[in-house]
């Protein structure tokens, strides 16, 4: 039988080989640049998680399923503003579902294309559009919207779920140590309910965002902030008519009719999805095509790996593939600046640290700049902090700068199940890293005293990076999360900005005017086709194979990846609604 299947899955990854390359062959041959109208509106489609960048992959534009991100918006906007083929931009935001740093970033750009003159809808077409959507569509000369479509303006809420109670059900006993009063990760799994530390901090950053949405409506609707708090905390919900009645809309209408009056203005006028505009090269409108910046995206969460998508935990920011691209960067003798691009909660301590001194290493020889989007937090701010200089948006999170590390203990739930484990060992801790046996209290003080060790290199050198005291950096630390408008304040970065705050800034470090127009070289360049044919592959059997045993066995190497580890992790998982 299991020759049988060994042969069975080696003739389905030929066929998945031989199919691949024949579709990305033929897609190849026929490639050719997207047909621009000469008279077009561009449109915007936005829903669910944006991410920050994807880098070209060759299976995803083969099938023609490549997605929006925020690389791509940003270069859409900035061609669209001197593409004298766009008239005007529609944008249609759907249940978006990105962090308020991207929210903030989103808004001033479409803020700063609508300085070229050209107009910009915002339609809120679905049946429900919420606080986020609504925020964005503010950014536009003018807001549409179904007379029988529903706003909610709700206000901010972040939901945290505690696993405690649930994996002492299961079997499952958490251990965990860490270093910081505001290192808060692990209780999620040790406690029940928030801790007085954990809740402080989520008060600060709910109450600053809620501020923030109700003066962005204020000032973009020119409605007054007492009518605006008022409207979300009394009324909350409204049809198109109504939001129409209150000023939060311009007009009532559907799709077909915002086309429509497009077409009046200009007959010959056709509809250019943002996705296919991507594909238009920035040089041909002789923008982008001089000196060039490297922008390094650091996504996700810190390991030791490649870079990839794990199936259980999300986007993993693999140090192999970021210190093999900062190198290139800042060997290029034609790239003169390097952006890191950072959008992570932290991971792994080891591969945080050796990131930084890629950084180090990399800003002797050119300027390194860091833009957080909307995380730069733990080992994401780790990194970070080894740049020249650091921005963040006023809505990022930054900081949360401590660690911790723990352990699950599974023999409860193999109990549960019937699996009975026997084992033999010499030396007082071979079991250290067992998953059937709990720490001890020797085992504990072995793993206080590591995490102690790291946190306090790491408290050292941000009060090198950003000129503390090792007393004043320990102060800000011990694990706490900072909204970027307070770090700027208790000095964990320089500047409260964007994107292209940090490449003005990286423009002047490296010597080039700020009116140039630099070529972006984006990092990583692409993915590798094998690794991407083989990671679905692997999902697929790690779906299609459903066996309680299997099943046990995977969550294992998922927690043996990260237990008994220093880590460097965001202390919480914002989640907003």
């Amino acid at each position: 039988m299991k020759t049988f299947l060994q042969v069975f899955l080696a003739i389905f990854i030929s066929l998945g080989l031989v199919l691949v390359g024949a579709i990305l062959f033929f897609s190849l041959f026929f490639e050719s640049s997207p047909e621009i109208p000469d008279h077009a509106f561009l449109q915007f489609d936005l829903s669910g998680n944006l991410s920050e960048y994807s880098a070209p992959d060759p299976i995803e534009e083969a099938l023609g399923r490549s997605q929006l991100d925020i690389r791509k918006i940003r270069d859409d906007l900035e061609k669209a503003a001197v593409d004298k083929r766009i008239k005007s931009l529609i944008f249609r935001p759907e249940l978006l579902n990105v962090g308020f740093g991207k929210l903030r970033e989103l808004y001033a750009l479409i803020q700063n294309f609508r300085a070229s003159g050209k107009r910009v809808y915002a339609y809120l077409g679905s049946d429900f559009s919420f606080t986020r959507d609504y925020y964005l569509a503010c950014a536009a000369d003018s807001i549409i919207m179904p007379p029988d479509a529903n706003l909610f303006l709700t206000g901010v809420r972040s939901e945290v779920t505690f696993y405690k109670d649930f994996f002492t059900k299961i079997g499952v006993e958490a251990q965990f140590l860490q270093i910081g009063k505001y290192k808060n990760a692990p209780d999620v799994y040790t406690r029940d309910n928030m801790s007085p530390y954990h809740r402080e901090v989520l008060k600060k950053i709910i109450n600053q965002y809620y501020d923030d949405i109700v003066q962005t409506i204020s000032k973009s609707r020119n409605l007054s902030v007492e009518k605006v708090d008022y409207l979300i905390n009394n009324v909350s919900g409204f049809t198109g008519r109504q939001a129409m009645e209150l000023g939060l809309v311009d007009t009532v209408s559907f799709y077909a009719g915002l086309t429509a009056r497009l077409k009046k203005q200009n007959k010959s006028i056709k509809k250019l999805s943002a996705l296919n505009y991507s594909q238009e090269p920035a040089s041909s409108l002789k923008i982008r095509n001089k000196r060039r910046i490297a922008v390094i995206n650091c996504i996700g969460i810190i390991y030791g790996g490649s870079e990839t998508d794990n199936p259980m935990l999300g986007k993993m920011l693999g140090a192999k593939t970021i210190i093999r691209d900062i190198q290139r960067a800042a060997k290029s003798r034609s790239i003169k600046a390097i952006i890191l691009r950072i959008d992570s909660p932290g991971g792994a301590a080891l591969p945080s640290a050796e990131i930084w001194k890629a950084v180090l290493e990399a800003k002797q020889k050119k300027p390194v700049v860091a833009s957080i989007s909307d995380l730069g937090a733990s080992g994401g701010f780790y990194i970070a902090m080894a740049a020249d200089t650091i921005v963040a948006t006023a809505n990022s999170l930054v900081g949360s700068i401590g660690i911790f590390a723990g352990k699950f203990n599974l023999s409860g739930t193999y109990e549960k199940l019937g699996f009975k484990v026997e084992s033999v060992e010499r030396g007082s801790h071979a079991d250290l890293f067992s998953m059937l046996e709990p720490w001890d209290k020797e085992e504990q003080a072995i793993m206080h005293r590591i995490i102690s060790t790291f946190y306090r290199d790491f408290v050292r050198k941000v009060a090198q990076s950003r000129k503390m005291t090792f007393e004043e950096a320990d102060k800000i630390a011990r694990g706490r999360v900072w909204t970027g408008k307070e770090a700027f304040e208790i000095g964990l970065i320089d500047t409260v900005g964007s994107f292209y705050t940090a490449l003005k800034i990286a423009q002047r470090m490296a010597g080039i005017p700020e009116s140039e127009s630099v070529r972006l070289i984006y990092y990583p360049r692409k993915k590798s086709f094998m690794n991407e044919l083989l990671g679905s592959i692997g999902a697929f059997v790690f779906q299609s194979d459903r066996s309680v045993l299997l099943t046990l066995k995977r969550l294992e190497s998922v927690l043996q990846e990260w237990q008994n580890k220093p880590l460097a992790l965001m202390p919480f998982r914002l989640q907003f609604k």
